[in-house]
Parts: C-alpha cells; sequence; structure tokens
C-alpha cells in the first residue's frame, strides 16, 4: 500500500521592513554633519586665538602717578606691559626719547600715550621742594593744582612785619608730598614737591628765603 506524502505548506516570506531595505548612508546623517562643523569650528577658533595672543608688544605704562614735568626715565616711574598692536598712540619698549618728561598729569597703571612726552625745556617747569607749614587735605595729591601763599612771621614786629598773608605764586603743581614732620621750632610740616613755571621761580625762592609760614592751598582743579 502505498503512502502519498503531501508536500510541505509553503510559508509565505512577509515583505522586508523598510528600514532593512534602504538605509541612509553615514556621511549623510545630520548629526554626524553637525558634529564635523562644530569640530572645525573649534579647531578655527583655537588657531585664532593663538594667533592673536603671539601678535602682541611691550609697552609702557606708568607704575606711580605723575605730574607734568616728571622724569619718565627715573627708576619706578615706568614699566613694560604686553598688549595688542592698536593705533601706535602709545609708547613701545625702546622707542621712550632720552630726557623725557610728561606734559600732563597721568594716574598709575595708565598706558603711555605719546602725546603726553616731551623734554623739560619745552615745557618750562622746575622742580622745588618746600616746607609747608599745614598738611594739605587727604583728597590732594600729585598732579594738583595748589597757590603757594607766604604767612607773616608773628615774631617779627616794626616795619619789617607783614600785616597778612601774600599769595606768592599760582598755578603750582604738585608732584610728590613727603610725609609730615616737626620742624625745628616744634610746628607741624611736610616736604612738598612742586612744579613751579619759569616765570613764577624767583617769586617762589624769594618766599623760600623770607621769615614766615608757607601754605599751599589747593584749587580745586587737576594739571591736563
Amino acid at each position: 500500500m502505498s503512502t502519498s506524502r503531501r508536500a510541505a505548506p509553503r510559508r509565505s516570506q512577509s515583505p522586508a521592513p523598510a528600514s532593512a531595505r534602504w538605509r541612509r548612508p553615514a556621511w549623510k546623517d545630520p548629526r554626524l554633519s553637525g558634529g564635523i562643523a562644530l569640530v572645525g569650528a573649534a579647531v578655527a577658533l583655537g588657531g585664532w586665538a593663538v594667533a592673536a595672543a603671539a601678535d602682541t608688544t611691550d609697552v609702557y605704562v606708568l607704575s606711580q602717578d605723575v605730574a607734568p614735568g616728571t622724569d619718565l626715565t627715573a627708576d619706578g616711574v615706568l614699566t613694560l606691559v604686553a598688549s595688542h598692536p592698536g593705533t601706535g598712540a602709545y609708547v613701545e619698549a625702546g622707542s621712550l626719547p632720552q630726557g623725557a618728561v610728561a606734559t600732563r598729569s597721568m594716574t598709575a597703571g595708565e598706558l603711555l600715550p605719546r602725546s603726553a612726552i616731551g623734554s623739560a625745556q619745552d615745557l618750562g617747569l622746575r622742580a622745588v621742594v618746600l616746607d609747608v607749614a599745614a598738611t594739605l587735605p587727604s583728597t590732594t595729591g600729585t598732579g594738583d593744582y595748589v597757590d603757594l601763599w607766604l604767612l607773616p612771621d608773628e615774631g617779627v614786629r616794626g616795619d619789617e612785619a607783614q600785616s597778612g598773608a601774600v599769595m606768592v605764586a599760582q598755578g603750582l603743581v604738585i608732584a610728590k608730598v613727603g610725609e609730615a614732620s616737626t620742624g625745628l621750632l616744634g610746628g607741624p610740616s611736610t616736604g612738598v614737591e612742586v612744579r613751579v613755571p619759569q616765570d613764577s621761580l624767583d617769586e617762589v625762592l624769594g618766599a623760600v628765603a623770607k621769615d614766615g609760614a608757607l601754605v599751599l592751598v589747593p584749587t580745586g582743579q587737576e594739571a591736563p
């Protein structure tokens, strides 16, 4: 007796998923493209920063406050700082003229501009140290304008006696204020270095030689 074999039923094949049929090439993935762009931008920015940091030059900067007539070549007045090239308005290292002085007041930390240097002869100011009888206000310092007054000496009598305070000179500029001390006669005094215009020098030196107390009165202005 023969047996008939039944044919095995054919399994129907389901269609392959769409993701299996077609995949986006990896190099076309927008996330990969964005990452590559960010890396490229970072590399370019880093290269620019390194180049910019290397492109610097040394320029002079004030280490202390200065008044017109201050010797800029003296020790401790200037130092050097690295700066990016600008308009050339500031004095570069090695370019400070011999005998250069400040032509205006400047503050510590300020870059030295070319327009603020000159010669002592052209400026026409002379340095004089005065032993003044009264201390200056705490707000008065380097670069401020003061007037010089001579007070009468109470010990002088007769025709030589001075009737009252006399203004000696106007428009003096403070260069340096020393420490207060006690004078030979017991009164307080302060040594103050001032810049005196040439046409006022005779009056100032004459007042120093006279009996009486010298007093500096701030005008409330700063030297330009």
